[in-house]
């Protein structure tokens, strides 16, 4: 295994370029983020609301609108784990069940007679707050009655794949809840329609049940989410650092996992992905706090908006766009956008609106601009892509099974249609970079390396690999090439033994020939270090 790969443009290595010192230390790559050093008990709640989230990102450029590398990144061009991320099927084979289980730790949950504490006061899905009998806190959210089934099935879909792609994310449930075992706690308390907090009565929690879909069986369906461990702090942003967490120093617009998001949002359809659909908690023992960063609320991926149906605009149009809105103006509504004419077939009442024949990942928008995705690089969506091609048929099959759909024919629409957008999205991204991974220099002095985009079959063989190997020194850089280049038509090569002898340090750079793809050619720079008798 090498220490480092990298794309010439990714790390440059001219004079002036780099900072004095070593290019590498003796714990490179690094494999998790010491993102906790630092006590972080002064961070206090951010609030937000849903209009200014709107105004500042239509209106206002947020963070910084340029497309740097990712700043986050260890030498293998890997996100590492830490409080935003943990790498789990892009590092370990996962199987369908481990994917399809997700964040959830019970088999399955009966909140039947658990008193209400609260009502729901945020987002637009009715529902409540209930406590265990050991005092965890579960938000209770349920079905609207157009679509019985949909937003529950979202969610549990949406929290598992996040999951195993890598982010954090809370632990929802698909449960039933009986009305007559419903119990209202003498504290509770809920906001009335003129936003005035009062004492939750029963007639409050029947309006709540009006909104929502009842079961033939009498019983309500909904999504129990387990509240996250630790205090409340709000939401994370898109763009620069938390102000009062001394361990957020990666402006969030360059974090390489909040960029790459834009690939596994339009995978799911996430469009509601925004700043206010996270969550920061406060977590660890007194004295050495941290902020854990989490992934909120899935009720609106997919075909659902959470409390009805998908709309056509959803993934293919902000929310407010400047340049087909005064088209249509312009031409007094005779112009229609392209979405309007987009047909979803209508096959469960459960799945709302989703399809894939007119998904185009690149193309793809959430509701409003998000500066993280503006500053989506090729290097940062083919990381995502990555991830998103590790995932079988049979894990996503898996997965849909646990949202439980009860209509004929939904789970397997849901299934396939999930995997005709990955396909779409592996197409689009895996091959937009030199896609040269998991390189290794064994003892016999042959060089390894994989193509991603032929590995997952969405690209040809290529004509010919290229490698030139190069001494490297640590302290002053890059050394003179060592011979001629090699070119092999197979991703393997032999490595100059003899002028490697003695050297702490090899790098090897490799290029690609691929008619179809001539970006290819673009140099990917691998880095090799001695350990005893052998290369990694």
């Amino acid at each position: 295994m090498a220490i480092a790969v990298s794309a010439m443009a990714a790390l440059p290595h001219g004079p002036g370029t780099r900072a004095a010192g070593p290019r590498f230390y003796p714990d490179d790559p690094i494999q998790a983020d010491d993102d906790r050093a630092f006590d972080a008990s002064g961070a206090a709640p951010i609030e937000g609301s849903n209009i200014w989230d709107f105004a500042e990102h239509t209106f206002l450029d947020r963070g910084e609108r340029n497309p740097i590398p990712a700043v986050n990144v260890n030498t293998m061009d890997e996100v590492p784990d830490s409080t935003w991320f943990t790498n789990r099927i892009g590092r370990t084979p996962l199987s369908p069940g481990e994917i399809a289980r997700g964040p959830i730790t019970l088999e399955a949950l009966n909140v039947d007679g658990w008193p209400i504490i609260e009502g729901k006061s945020q987002g637009v899905t009715p529902g409540y707050r209930v406590v265990d009998p050991s005092g965890r806190r579960y938000q209770i959210k349920f079905d609207p009655p157009s679509n019985p089934e949909m937003s529950s099935g979202a969610e549990v879909i949406g929290a598992a794949l996040y999951h195993a792609a890598g982010y954090n994310v809370v632990e929802g449930y698909i449960v039933e809840i009986d009305p007559e075992r419903i119990v209202i706690a003498p504290e509770a308390r809920t906001v009335n329609m003129a936003g005035r907090e009062k004492r939750m009565t029963k007639e409050d929690v029947m309006l709540i049940l009006r909104r929502a879909a009842r079961q033939p069986n009498g019983r309500y369906r909904a999504i129990a989410s387990r509240y996250a461990e630790g205090k409340y702090l709000g939401y994370f942003k898109y763009y620069g650092t938390r102000p009062d967490d001394p361990n957020d120093i990666f402006p969030h617009e360059h974090r390489r996992e909040l960029r790459g998001n834009r690939v596994f949002a339009a995978w799911l359809n996430h469009d509601d992905s925004r700043a206010l659909n996270s969550l920061d908690m406060l977590q660890g023992p007194e004295g050495r706090k941290f902020i854990r960063h989490y992934m909120f609320d899935f009720g609106s991926i997919m075909g659902s908006s959470a409390t009805k149906a998908q709309v056509p605009r959803a993934g293919n149009e902000y929310l407010l766009e400047w340049e087909p809105a005064l088209l249509t103006l312009a031409t007094l509504g005779l112009y229609v956008r392209p979405w309007i004419w987009i047909d979803y077939p209508n096959v469960a009442k459960s799945i709302g609106r989703f399809e894939s024949a007119r998904f185009e990942p690149e193309r793809w928008k959430p509701d409003y601009p998000n500066p993280a995705f503006e500053n989506m690089r090729a290097d940062d969506a083919f990381w995502a892509a990555r991830i998103v091609a590790r995932f079988s048929d049979d894990a996503i099959r898996a997965t849909v099974a646990r949202a439980r759909y009860s209509e004929p024919g939904a789970a397997e629409y849901v299934a396939k249609t999930l995997i005709e957008r990955r396909d779409k999205v592996v197409r689009t991204w895996l091959p937009g970079v030199n896609p040269i991974v998991s390189p290794a220099l064994d003892a016999s002095g042959t060089l390894t390396f994989q193509n991603s985009a032929v590995e997952a079959g969405v690209a040809s063989g290529p004509t010919a690999y290229i490698v030139q190997w190069h001494h490297f020194d640590n302290a002053a850089g890059p050394g003179e090439a060592i011979g001629s280049e090699i070119r092999v038509s197979e991703p393997r090569a032999a490595a100059p033994l003899d002028s490697l002898q003695g050297r702490e340090f090899a790098a090897v750079k490799v290029r690609t020939v691929h008619p179809q793809f001539p970006h290819w050619a673009d140099p990917v720079t691998v880095y090799f270090r001695r350990n005893g008798g052998a290369w990694r």
